[in-house]
């Protein structure tokens, strides 16, 4: 998802990693938890519940939708989060990753993330693009895309 200036992991609103030109940012929400260079950075590797289904974001807000509207309040229904490792200089360090709806995510598109986030490490002149990140999202999605 696309933030200011950066390119954000996980719910924005939660538990997320901010990918930016210079550096990952782990948040809880607004509150900034650690700053790591991307110098530092060996690798990150999202673990989320996936499916093959291809829209599970508008299935799992329809059916919360639904119930919400059966039961006349909200049923107190968040996704499950998943966790990110986030391994740097060598050592691996297992952060929670609160995700954006129930259900699990796509899997093309995590392996698309995971191949973005991949070529953002490996590649430090491209990490500019995080200043506007909006065109990485499509490029993520081809990535997803080309992994069927």
């Amino acid at each position: 998802m696309v933030v200011p200036e950066a390119l954000a992991v996980g719910d924005p609103g939660r538990n997320h990693l901010r990918l930016t030109p210079d550096a990952v940012i782990i948040r809880d929400g607004v509150e900034n938890r650690g700053i790591v260079s991307w110098g530092d950075v060996d690798t990150i590797v999202m673990d989320v519940p996936t499916t093959r289904f291809r829209l599970p974001g508008l299935v799992g807000t329809i059916l919360l939708g639904a119930l919400t509207a059966a039961m006349l309040t909200d049923p107190g229904v968040d996704p499950d989060d998943g966790s990110v490792t986030l391994t740097v200089e060598g050592e691996p360090r297992i952060l929670p990753l609160s995700r954006h709806h129930a259900g699990g995510y796509w899997a093309p598109t995590v392996t698309g993330a995971h191949r973005l986030i991949a070529h953002l490490i490996a590649n430090p002149e491209q990490r500019a693009l995080l200043t506007r990140p909006e065109p990485l999202i499509d490029v993520a999605a081809r990535l997803a895309r080309g992994t069927r």
